[in-house]
């Protein structure tokens, strides 16, 4: 009895010890494949950390570069810095040739790129990662680089390099893909799901950014072309105001010979009497008839001629003084004014003026201008006569204010303008009296004068058998 209970008691021992056994195998079995899930998950961890610095290196990057180039540049180097990568590349489409160009990279590259053809096409150099993540403008994971079917052309220079993953993600600008971003690690595997969410997020970001460049290219672009725009314009204002210069001097030079023909006619007859008088000095002494009332006869008459030819001088002096500043001036006293430097040609040309205003109309301005501008007309006017032998030639005046403006109207009976030149009339160096007779700037000076040196207006129109001129300021 005592026998069996011993064999029965080493049976259970044995039994125990085996289960002990058997349990301890299962527990180490158990305890190395939570070694192996532990080791996994940390080198993971491992992993996406670093791919999170490589994301803040990024950002980095986008903020502090303000050109495509060097953007690029840090974001490969910090990629492989900060990633721990074996090599990161970026390649643009060639859009002549189908091709994708390495234009930036970082690693162990040691001539890989040299002569890589990658095309964007269905072709064996087409089916590769890069080719195939930017032909479905998204990404491509190839977790077995040197055995993967799609990298059969490139398995020799990557297991040279050790290349074992990679990963390319689409680049776009404006939604249009342009390239991609490539990544090799020495690592199979190496790209998870959660790696795969942070590279597309990568690329989200780098595509933002190409975006805001694109934008302040074309912002810097255009303030260029607006800077170059501006600088023609004000180049073509001065010339325009150099011209506008030549113009005013031109016409101010015509009106000049125009007034010293005016001055020999107003002083032709005073001087004619002045050679009367003093010649009659001579006849009365030797007549013996001089005395001194016929001496302060003629001094009297003398002086009364000699005034009145320096206060022609004046007019004139005072009609061609330029005004430096604007200021408010009677419009009918400039008239007036401007009549009495016509005044001997027009009578030589038996020219009857009539002048009708209502009212003290005042403007402000530049007066001598404005006379001037009137005078061009006036001369205009009979020019038009002289060249046309009008018979009863006659120029008529109106001043009068209108919505708060002073209107001068200048008509004439002189047959009008030809309608095919009314048009032309204000044009520059535009004129029908021949080379030896007009310059063709006096119309064109007077609008200047009145519209953009006075904000009025001056136009011209044909009425009844003549032309009328309108001042409006």
């Amino acid at each position: 009895m005592l026998r069996e209970t011993e064999d029965e008691l080493g049976k259970a021992h044995d039994e125990l010890e085996l289960r002990v056994r058997e349990r301890t195998a299962e527990l180490l079995e158990t305890n190395k494949a939570l070694e192996f899930v532990i080791t996994k998950r940390e080198a993971e961890i491992r992993r996406i950390n670093r791919m999170y610095a490589v994301l803040s290196v990024t950002n980095h990057a986008i903020v502090r570069t303000n050109d495509r180039d060097t953007l690029f540049s840090n974001i490969c180097r910090g990629t492989v810095e900060h990633g721990g990568f074996k090599m990161v590349w970026i390649g643009l489409i060639d859009d002549e040739s189908g091709m994708v160009k390495p234009v930036c990279w970082h690693g162990a590259n040691n001539g890989y790129l040299d002569d890589i053809r990658i095309s964007v096409r269905k072709e064996p150099e087409g089916m590769g990662p890069t080719g195939s993540a930017i032909r479905n403008g998204s990404y491509y994971i190839c977790n077995d680089f040197i055995h993967d079917p799609r990298t059969l052309l490139w398995h020799e220079q990557g297991r040279e390099r050790g290349f074992h993953s990679s990963a390319s993600i689409a680049l776009t600008v404006n939604n249009k893909v342009i390239g991609a971003l490539t990544i090799y690690s020495d690592e199979p595997n190496y790209f998870c799901t959660q790696m795969i969410e942070l590279l597309k997020q990568m690329a989200l970001d780098i595509s933002f950014a190409l975006d805001n460049l694109g934008h302040a290219v074309r912002y810097r672009d255009a303030e260029r072309a607006l800077h170059a725009e501006t600088s023609e314009r004000l180049r073509l204002v001065e010339a325009l105001h150099k011209k506008e210069q030549q113009f005013m001097h031109q016409s101010r030079h015509a009106a000049m010979g125009e007034m010293i023909g005016n001055i020999a006619h107003q002083w032709r007859q005073p001087l004619n009497t002045l050679a009367l008088i003093i010649q009659s000095f001579q006849f009365t002494c030797e007549e013996g008839r001089f005395c001194k009332e016929n001496l302060d006869e003629n001094v009297t008459v003398s002086m009364e001629l000699i005034e009145y030819m320096s206060r022609t001088i004046g007019d004139f002096t005072s009609f061609f003084r330029p005004d430096k500043e604007k200021s408010s001036f009677n419009v009918h006293q400039e008239i007036s004014k401007t009549l009495t430097l016509t005044e001997v040609i027009f009578n030589e040309y038996r020219i009857n003026i009539e002048v009708n205003h209502t009212g003290e109309s005042v403007t402000f301005g530049h007066p001598n201008e404005y006379a001037q501008a009137l005078l061009n007309i006036l001369v205009n006017a009979k020019d038009a006569f002289s060249s046309r032998k009008t018979g009863s030639p006659k120029v008529k005046i109106n001043l009068f204010t209108e919505e708060g403006k002073s209107v001068v109207t200048i008509t004439d009976n002189a047959g009008g303008i030809p309608e095919e030149i009314i048009d032309k009339i204000f044009d520059p160096y535009f004129t029908t009296k021949g080379p030896d007779k007009g310059t063709g700037v006096g119309l064109y000076m007077s609008k200047i004068i009145i519209e953009n040196n006075m904000g009025g207006t001056l136009s011209a129109r044909n009425i009844d058998n003549g032309a009328e001129f309108r001042i409006e300021v």
